[in-house]
């Protein structure tokens, strides 16, 4: 059933096209995702789609009834009324039914707490949250989400996506989270130079065939460096083309000339060689410190006795729950905010930088070059040379961040904190940062939702629990979800595959039956294993505490602890449903 039939979509701004003559359709059930580099404009081709901006010329046909719902990345909430006006509007406080329903939704999006502030005083993610239940609850046909992940956290982005996975709601969606990619999407929307290639897979079939795409454009590239050399010597050489065929000949020429150079600059722009290089910056053996470190708002805590002492090539990835204050947290390791007790304390040869998640503004009469004076370092972050003499201000959000992320970058830091440095990044650009920082021999410290970005460059976790405590976890994050993960298999599956609102708060309970002699010499057993598995993951915590440990030896104990821990939870888990059973 065909839900948007879109032809000759067309949109220019001045002189810049952002789509010239698209026709595309989209089908119930699909789930599409709009891949791009920065500026490029996906936000607003989703706009045309819902008629927020201008069109230059095209058609949609929309069917009948349908209904869709746009969640933006700005927040489109009325800042003079509460939370609870907002969500429980006079058709829902009517219905006894909707109110459970929408009462579950937002006991997952963990909105309770703010359920009655003014929305002009919530943060991104909460306004992020308040918009996601008010889309979710309304269950419309179709969804079109602009950067849905940013500013959610880690849970509720899983949450989202297992539901967005299950639901038979068609979707269109800006996103560069390569495991919704991966995870969620049945085809990928690729716009490049004014068009929009199709591709009916997910982000490993997109990989493929746009690499197929690559190989016959450097076929074109090559046949139409010939073509411009032959027309340019016609025009150098023949003077009758300069009479009264001069105009035709020179617009062909200059048409050649645009279509060489585009495909070229895509092609550079979207090389694997192109590498991002940072000046080397001598790191001593004292490096930072943290001892019983403990900070506290008035009566609440923030941080409760934390100690980690830092080593050389150290990569670790915070973990948090947004309301928790990760950020108070980095600035007390910079030193730019007071702890209440303990010892933070850094060597001498550290130089900090810090990525802040904020918004970004560049002085309006400064252009890239000024702003990074390094032609080279720009270009090998994706800032070409036709664009480094252009105004840092007119640059699109993502174009911004890299911009950012870059001055960031050229301080030559040998201890870097990136908070959320993937938000509104573009793939190549993702692939590039990637890169770079696997290269990175210094200490790094990473706060982001892009499990995909960690998982390639992380195998140590500082995970920021509710009870005020930092867990240390020495792994990667798909490592840590799989002891998270591992459960007893239900009796009886769900009879259907589609995931609804109260599947989320679903906990079925039965009458199980008592334990036999056979289960209750088990569950002695299984006292007795995981108290040494627990006496072992002991031992081994204790030993990374020594700073002289080899390098092999970490990553040996490491490969040991994650064995014993998922033991651990397979061996709970059984523990504990026989003792329910007693």
């Amino acid at each position: 059933m065909q839900y948007l039939k879109v032809s000759n979509l067309t949109k220019s701004y001045t002189s810049k096209s952002l789509v010239d003559h698209v026709d595309f359709t989209i089908s119930k059930n699909q789930k599409i995702a709009i891949v791009a580099k920065n500026g490029a404009g996906k936000s607003t081709l989703l706009k045309l789609l819902i008629k927020q901006v201008d069109i230059t010329d095209w058609e949609i046909q929309r069917r009948k009834g349908i209904d869709i719902w746009y969640l933006s990345q700005e927040s489109s909430l009325d800042k003079t009324q509460t939370v609870r006006q907002i969500l429980f509007d006079f058709d829902v406080v009517q219905q006894w039914e909707k109110q459970i329903q929408l009462q579950i939704i937002i006991d997952k999006l963990q909105i309770n707490p703010y359920l009655d502030q003014s929305v002009q005083t919530l943060s991104w993610w909460e306004s992020k949250r308040v918009m996601l239940a008010k889309v979710l609850f309304n269950s419309p046909d179709m969804l079109i989400l602009d950067e849905p992940t940013n500013h959610l956290d880690l849970d509720m982005i899983e949450r989202l996506e297992r539901y967005l996975k299950k639901q038979h709601t068609t979707l269109l969606m800006v996103t560069h989270d390569r495991y919704f990619l991966q995870r969620i999407c049945t085809d990928i929307f690729e716009l490049d130079r004014w068009k929009i290639y199709q591709y009916p897979g997910n982000y490993s079939y997109f990989l493929q065939k746009k690499a197929q795409r690559e190989q016959n454009e450097q076929i074109q590239i090559h046949k139409l460096k010939q073509l411009f050399k032959k027309e340019l010597d016609r025009i150098n050489t023949s003077p009758q083309w300069r009479q009264t065929k001069a105009n035709f000949r020179e617009k062909r020429f200059y048409q050649i000339e645009q279509n060489y150079d585009s495909l070229k600059q895509t092609r550079e722009l979207e090389s694997h060689n192109l590498k991002l290089t940072i000046q080397s910056r001598h790191l001593g053996t004292k490096i930072l410190k943290l001892k019983n470190i403990q900070k506290s708002f008035g009566d609440k805590i923030i941080i409760q006795k934390f100690s980690h002492e830092f080593k050389h090539g150290e990569r670790i990835w915070i973990i948090w729950k947004n309301w928790v204050w990760k950020s108070t947290f980095i600035n007390m390791l910079i030193g730019e905010e007071a702890i209440d007790s303990g010892l933070i304390q850094a060597g001498e040869s550290v130089v900090f930088a810090h990525y802040e998640q904020k918004d970004i503004h560049f002085p309006d009469n400064k252009r890239l070059i000024d702003i990074v004076p390094n032609p080279k370092l720009l270009e090998q972050f994706l800032f070409f040379p036709n664009q480094q003499h252009q105004f840092a201000k007119t640059l699109s959000g993502g174009e911004k961040r890299r911009l950012y992320l870059l001055t960031i970058l050229q301080k030559n830091p040998n201890f870097l904190i990136l908070d959320e440095p993937t938000n509104d990044l573009d793939l190549i650009t993702l692939w590039v940062l990637e890169d770079f920082l696997l290269d990175y021999k210094w200490c790094l410290i990473i706060v982001t939702h892009d499990r995909f970005f960690m998982d390639r460059l992380v195998d140590h976790l500082f995970i920021f629990e509710w009870n005020w405590v930092i867990q240390d976890f020495r792994w990667t994050y798909t490592q840590y979800k799989a002891t998270q993960d591992i459960k007893i298999p239900k009796a009886k599956p769900s009879q259907s595959d589609s995931l609804s609102i109260d599947d989320w708060l679903q906990d079925s309970s039965t009458k199980l039956p008592k334990l036999s002699y056979m289960e209750k010499r088990e569950l002695q057993q299984l006292g007795d294993d995981i108290q040494k598995l627990e006496k072992r993951k002991e031992a081994i915590n204790l030993t990374f505490n020594d700073s002289d440990i080899p390098f092999d030896e970490i990553k040996k104990l490491s490969t040991e602890l994650w064995d014993i821990l998922k033991q651990l939870t397979i061996k709970e888990s059984r523990r504990f449903e026989l003792i329910e059973r007693e």
